[in-house]
């Protein structure tokens, strides 16, 4: 049965967890249930609607970030195909540069 010490993410939260309490504790001078920073409830919700909305946008910034890189491995992606066809093209004739194109091929195991 697994248990939540199995998570391979747990100790990087609770390391997480340690640093921003200790950012809390100086900024505060202490933990959030002593510091009394957050004078009431809707203080509270207030400040924790202004760090997601934060969060959002890091997420809408990462998603931004990941549909670039996966544009750009899509044209690298398309790029390889058509060194790797005119490899092919080349390594079908007869001479040096078929040995050269058949070599490149193999470096990139797609030897025919």
């Amino acid at each position: 049965m697994q248990t939540a010490k199995d998570m391979s993410y747990r100790q990087s939260i609770i390391d997480r967890l340690d640093r921003q309490t200790e950012k809390g504790i100086s900024k505060y001078g202490g933990t959030i249930c002593r510091s009394g920073h957050l004078k009431s409830v809707s203080k509270g919700l207030e400040y924790l609607a202004e760090e997601l909305t934060d969060a959002l946008v890091y997420i809408e910034h990462d998603q931004e970030l990941i549909r670039e890189m996966e544009r750009e491995i899509a044209l690298l992606k398309k790029k390889c195909r058509i060194g790797e066809l005119a490899l092919r093209a080349i390594a079908g004739a007869n001479g040096g540069e078929a040995l050269i194109a058949n070599k490149a091929l193999k470096d990139m195991g797609l030897e025919q």
